[in-house]
């Protein structure tokens, strides 16, 4: 079992009149080897502390109105209606508490293990890389909810989220500005792939293709396309292997709810990149498939959508929803889809219809045998726009859709203006809308006066 050092595990709050963490520690033992400090990266905790609120304020979602009405005053109903504020002033924002208390022990691991005396520099250089990548994935995380889509013109005035890098529970913060943010991100990852082992202990360690994949993800996200590129292709060399969607089954074809066999579990998944698992799974599990969701879909013949959404209720019989319900757990792993689509859409922003060719060896793994065929040959900008469907299809529960929204709306790609009712009460996200940027809680900013609220 894995040594837990209270210290470093306590929650992380923003708050304190000039205080930017508050962390007491419970416990006096304190990390001195740097296998006490590899135990410490290692631990599960640190693959879990994505809270996905942002899958409520997607459009993969709809959400009916008797199950709203019961969590409308929650974070989770505040965020699929992108209301002024999702918390109360006394209530604590999980998507900022958990990321920053990852981040605090990844800059304690920074700081402490070059100084340790006991145990090698490749060991040192293998515990600081998995520390890098962990604070790179996180404040890339950050970045997404709270910050706007990049842009280099405007990244120097744009504000991101706090940028601390040392394990300091007093430092005085303000919010950087993303090309700061994004500059952190990118040096973090930078040179680190070669100090991790190709094959980790555990899925709770990180591989060297891990620190490949989620280059790949940021630089596409911050529109380095050839950078993203090459990342992704170091991924794919690591690790190609695709489940067979043909291969699954239904326990009981009459009972989708009773689980799918050859389905393996995301940890255990043979396509991970980068383990990563949700700090709430089960926030989607009264939703249901959106109706915008529902037209990129071939319903007869992708297997997507027959092994992640259902029209058959608990009992057996039809249901009477008006949208299919989401069998699908999240799963936050990156991936070696992940790889091929950003690939893919790396390829078709260069009008290469070799992008066509990875979609299809994607597609033959998720179409049913008797119904497949290869993608019709498409150019120009319907090439993208052929990426990016699959990109949506594939990833839908992968914690990326409401950033892919924001990001391709900055581009113009994203026209969609999404609505949402509630009573008399009518909610709408346009392209380009403040709404895309997460409030900063009302807690965080009382108690935290140099934290400043994003426009809404």
């Amino acid at each position: 079992m894995k040594k837990i050092y209270a210290i470093v595990l306590a929650t992380v709050l923003l708050y304190g009149c000039d205080s930017f963490l508050d962390v007491t520690p419970k416990g006096k033992l304190i990390p001195s080897k740097v296998q006490d400090f590899d135990e410490l990266i290692g631990d599960p905790i640190n693959v879990s502390a994505a809270y996905p609120l942002m899958e409520m304020c997607s459009d993969n979602i709809f959400v009916k109105d008797d199950y709203l009405t019961s969590y409308i005053l929650s974070d989770k109903g505040k965020a699929y209606t992108w209301q002024e504020e999702f918390y109360r002033a006394e209530e604590d924002d999980m998507t900022w508490n958990e990321a920053y208390a990852i981040i605090y022990t990844c800059n304690l691991v920074l700081s402490e293990v070059p100084g340790v005396n006991e145990g090698s520099d490749a060991y040192k250089a293998q515990v600081m890389a998995e520390a890098k990548v962990n604070r790179a994935f996180y404040y890339w995380f950050l970045h997404s909810c709270y910050a706007p889509a990049y842009d280099p013109e405007t990244a120097n005035a744009d504000l991101s989220v706090p940028l601390v890098l040392e394990p300091d529970l007093n430092a005085k913060v303000s919010r950087a500005t993303s090309d700061k943010v994004v500059a952190q991100i990118l040096e973090d990852l930078k040179d680190v792939a070669m100090d991790l082992p190709e094959e980790s202990v555990s899925e709770y360690h990180i591989p060297r293709m891990a620190a490949y994949g989620l280059a790949a993800r940021v630089n596409l996200f911050f529109g380095n396309y050839e950078a993203a590129l090459e990342n992704a292709e170091e991924a794919l060399k690591l690790n190609s292997e695709l489940l067979d969607y043909n291969t699954f089954s239904f326990n009981d074809e009459n009972n989708p709810y009773g689980g799918i066999n050859n389905r393996p579990l995301p940890e255990y998944s043979p396509e991970m990149i980068m383990y990563r698992s949700a700090a709430y799974s089960g926030i989607i599990s009264s939703s249901l498939v959106s109706p915008e969701l529902l037209k990129v879909f071939d319903t007869e013949a992708d297997l997507r959508y027959k092994f992640n959404f259902t029209t058959i209720g608990w009992d057996g019989k039809p249901s009477k929803d008006p949208y299919p319900a989401i069998l699908q757990d999240l799963d936050y792993n990156i991936g070696v889809p992940e790889m091929m689509l950003i690939k893919a859409e790396c390829l078709a922003r260069k009008k290469d219809p070799g992008a066509l060719d990875v979609l299809n060896a994607l597609r033959k793994k998720r179409i049913a045998a008797d119904k497949y065929s290869d993608l019709p040959r498409v150019s120009g900008d319907k090439l993208l726009e052929v990426v990016l469907e699959e990109r949506q299809r594939e990833l839908v529960f992968n914690g990326v859709r409401f950033f892919d929204m924001k990001r391709l709306a900055k581009e113009g790609i994203y026209t969609r203006t999404l609505t949402r009712q509630f009573g008399e009460m009518t909610y709408t996200l346009e392209p380009n809308s403040n709404r895309y940027m997460f409030p900063i809680a009302a807690k965080v900013r009382l108690l935290n006066n140099h934290i400043e609220q994003n426009p809404r």
